[in-house]
């Protein structure tokens, strides 16, 4: 019996909706399908941060008093002090202290994201030849570049819609006082200027990987990215800052916060025109470029050890001495251009009556006008976050070999895989200690030119970098324990999450067992000569115990990415 056309099933000419949403029909599904938890996360962590922090302030500001109160105390805080809170705009309100105390940091967080994401997503995959059978298939090289620009963008837009619909949530929850409420416009408002500089850090890494290299992509990203964040928060501070401020997009949307009432939508358009533009040039970049060559710009290259093929250590140290330098100058300069603040923060807070008292109950016996003093309060808190974030990419170096499946051709060689992961594992905690020597060269140099205490803050350097090989040795165990894959993620979760839990733990009153999950809780106040003996024995437990259990699994498992 013949079969009826009219019946024959329709042939597709392409994948149905539900696919590319599953990220099985473009290029543009499969990079939302793979940023999934990472847009869980980069809209979930906010939205929570923002929650509590509207609980606490509801409970203990539940009176117009108590929030006149509230005014005051921000207020009094000096610019030296409040440079990374932004100015306190209408905080006698939920919004607008939510704007204040955490909404304005977010940015600086978040943005690491889409400066890893944009980075690597052409560059990194290009240099693993993961890009080469994908440009092969009838689909231009231009379009593969663009899906992969715009699931990025889509991904970042999801979750900051997520973190808005929490915000508002926050507002309806937990206001106690008329103004309270937080309207959803303005909640997005607010996160549609945190998801613009995001994607503008992350698309300046996106555009110069093409050109520079995947590393030294995500090296510009985060100087656009932290360096906006810090140039105008201290450009009173420095006649050099405040000639840098005006090219910080930080500094041009100083004026647009939602949350207290208060937009300014202009800026907010220049800073979507420059990552527009900046996205734009990626795509032609990565066009016109072959796959996986990146220019040898000199002037882009950190002096370096010899490469090093004689054993797992000196090759590690030599592969991580331009970045290890690189994150040295960079969180080097920052310190010291707190440090040479020194005496301008004394003299303001001289001027405002009652902030030595609050500064006093705050940081008990540090002295506010001596240099160690202003790098306690001014540099440690995000020195700590930014010597971390060093210690996670060198970990990332480290598990590359295994993820890129060189170490399969290390091990075939008469190495020992113990022997192989403590001297690999101690070249990555030789890159942290070159990392915090340059560090201390520049804060050295700054606190001993108007003839200061030079021992103090360099002693307080090395809790920093104690911190920091506790971090590393968390990846490595992870690392090597289970699969080098998550040896990253669990290092930049420690980091983030510490640094995260303390700031917003000490406003929110949190009990102080949730305090001790920080791992920024156990270091004291070193830079002003004030130690926590058991945070540092528990420090170097965590450094030495990452590395023996990093060992230990590597002996017991097999390779895989």
């Amino acid at each position: 019996m013949a079969a009826d056309p009219r019946r024959a099933p329709r042939s597709r000419a392409g994948p149905r909706l539900a696919d590319h949403l599953l990220g099985l029909g473009s290029v543009y599904g499969k990079t939302i399908r793979d940023s999934r938890r990472a847009i869980l996360a980069a809209g979930g962590l906010p939205g929570l941060i923002v929650l509590a922090t509207a609980a606490a302030v509801g409970a203990q500001f539940a009176t117009a008093a108590s929030r006149l109160e509230l005014v005051a105390q921000a207020q009094l805080l000096p610019i030296a002090l409040r440079g990374l809170l932004g100015e306190p705009i209408a905080v006698d309100t939920l919004g607008g202290f939510v704007s204040w105390r955490v909404g304005n940091t977010l940015p600086s967080i978040l943005g690491i994201w889409s400066v890893l994401a944009l980075s690597g997503t052409l560059a990194g995959e290009a240099q693993r030849g993961s890009l080469d059978v994908l440009v092969t298939a009838p689909i231009s090289r231009r379009r593969i570049a663009l899906q992969k620009l715009l699931g990025h963008v889509t991904a970042v837009s999801v979750a900051m819609a997520i973190a808005a619909l929490l915000t508002f949530v926050a507002g309806a929850a937990f206001g106690t006082l008329p103004g309270d409420a937080i309207p959803l416009g303005a909640a997005l408002g607010h996160f549609a200027l945190t998801g613009l500089l995001m994607l503008l850090a992350g698309g300046a890494a996106f555009a110069a990987a093409p050109v520079v290299g995947r590393g030294r992509a995500a090296g510009i990203g985060f100087v656009v990215l932290f360096g906006g964040y810090i140039v105008p928060a201290y450009a009173t501070t420095s006649a050099v800052l405040e000639a840098l401020e005006p090219l910080s997009p930080f500094s041009w949307t100083t004026a647009h916060r939602p949350l207290a009432g208060q937009e300014d939508w202009l800026p907010v358009g220049v800073v979507a025109l420059v990552a527009a533009t900046l996205g734009a040039l990626g795509v032609v970049a990565f066009d016109r470029r072959d796959l996986g060559r990146a220019v040898g710009l000199r002037w882009l290259r950190m002096p370096s050890l010899p490469a090093g093929t004689g054993n797992p250590f000196t090759r590690q140290l030599s592969d991580r001495t331009a970045a290890a330098i690189g994150w040295g100058i960079g969180i080097g300069v920052y310190g010291a251009l707190i440090a040479a603040s020194a005496e301008a923060f004394a003299a303001g807070i001289a001027q405002i009556r009652g902030i030595s008292e609050l500064i006093a109950r705050l940081y008990p016996g540090v002295d506010i006008g001596s240099p160690s003093g202003v790098l306690q309060l001014g540099f440690f808190a995000f020195g700590t976050l930014l010597t971390g974030l060093a210690a996670t990419s060198f970990v990332g170096g480290w598990a590359g070999d295994e993820a890129n499946r060189r170490l399969d051709l290390v091990l075939s060689t008469p190495v020992a895989r113990s022997r192989w992961a403590v001297t690999s594992g101690l070249g990555v905690m030789a890159a942290i200690a070159l990392t915090v020597v340059v560090v201390g060269v520049f804060i050295g140099l700054s606190v001993a030119g108007p003839g200061g205490d030079v021992a103090t803050p360099l002693v307080g350097l090395g809790v920093l970098a104690l911190y920091a090989a506790a971090v590393a040795g968390i990846g490595l165990g992870a690392g090597g324990l289970i699969r080098a894959g998550i040896a990253v993620p669990v290092a930049g979760a420690v980091v983030i999450s510490s640094y995260l839990l303390e700031v917003i733990g000490n406003i929110l009153r949190l009990p102080n067992w949730v305090l001790q999950l920080s791992l920024n809780h156990h270091l004291g106040q070193p830079m002003a000569g004030r130690f926590d003996g058991p945070g540092l024995v528990l420090l170097a437990v965590l450094a030495v115990g990452g590395l023996a259990i990093s060992t230990w699994g590597l002996r017991r498992r097999d390779l895989r990415g």
